[in-house]
């Protein structure tokens, strides 16, 4: 559009490009993009210096945004439809993973671990790494597959708590947790640093906690996660209020706020 502007709201500059070392498993793949990587970043920061504004989903995409492109970006957190969530007071039984399978995710160190305790852990997803999680994992660990919004509403509001082991930018899925009622065991570095509220945290500040943060990517810091997971106190009424500040209404209006204050005129 003439005399338009291009705001480009960024998720994460694409991984396969910039980490492909972490986002490909051996292969032919992985081979190709670490032939064609230098040419791939070179047209790829160009397109990123034709973008007016961006506008990252957190501080650790801003700073991937300046590192990779150069640019200065602000921060507008990402929503969840919270309409599509609910909080159960039954009694909760079990733990659930929810991600995508594959080898950058680090769901290994979750079956590892609960292959240990002996906990029930079911794991909500597909992907490359499906069987050989499979391979690895103990009968107390069962996989769902992909299951629809619904159904997994449901698995959200039925366990003690969710956990998640990537090393992301955001991370949507503490949060879907905490909307049902549902305190998280996560990795504790990235976007969960934005968006939850760790143990430590909240004894230090006098707030409640939303998650436990574990601060290695390692099957023992896991462990030593549940151990304190499991002497600390949730309130699931607070834990879905939590989430409530992440809704869709309140992202829509800071955004177009934003939209606006980056025109010269108003946008409908």
């Amino acid at each position: 559009v003439k005399n338009g502007k291009h705001i480009c709201y960024c998720y994460i500059p694409t991984r396969a490009i910039w980490d492909t070392d972490v986002y490909f498993n051996e292969g032919i793949i992985k081979t190709l993009f670490n032939l064609t990587k230098p040419l791939l970043k070179k047209l790829d920061y160009i397109a990123a210096q034709n973008v007016d504004q961006f506008v990252a989903i957190s501080e650790m995409t801003k700073n991937i945004i300046k590192e990779h492109y150069n640019r200065n970006a602000d921060v507008i957190l990402c929503p969840i439809d919270l309409s599509m969530y609910h909080s159960n007071d039954e009694d909760r039984q079990g733990f659930l993973v929810v991600s995508r399978l594959e080898k950058w995710k680090r769901v290994d160190i979750a079956i590892k671990a609960f292959n240990k305790t002996g906990d029930s852990l079911k794991i909500v997803g597909t992907g490359p790494e499906m069987e050989k999680l499979k391979s690895i994992a103990g009968s107390n660990i069962i996989f769902l597959g992909r299951l629809n919004d619904s159904d997994l509403a449901s698995e959200y509001a039925s366990v003690k708590a969710v956990v998640f082991t990537p090393y992301i930018e955001y991370g949507l899925i503490p949060l879907e947790a905490n909307a049902c009622g549902t305190p998280v065991i996560c990795y504790g570095h990235g976007g969960v640093e934005e968006t939850m509220i760790s143990g430590e945290r909240a004894e230090a500040e006098g707030l409640l906690p939303t998650a436990i943060f574990f601060n290695e990517q390692t099957e023992r810091s896991l462990l030593a996660a549940l151990i304190t997971f499991k002497k600390t106190t949730f309130v699931n009424e607070h834990l879905v209020k939590h989430a409530q500040n992440w809704d869709i209404p309140t992202f829509q209006q800071n955004f177009r706020a934003y939209i606006n204050s980056c025109s010269d005129s108003t946008i409908k």
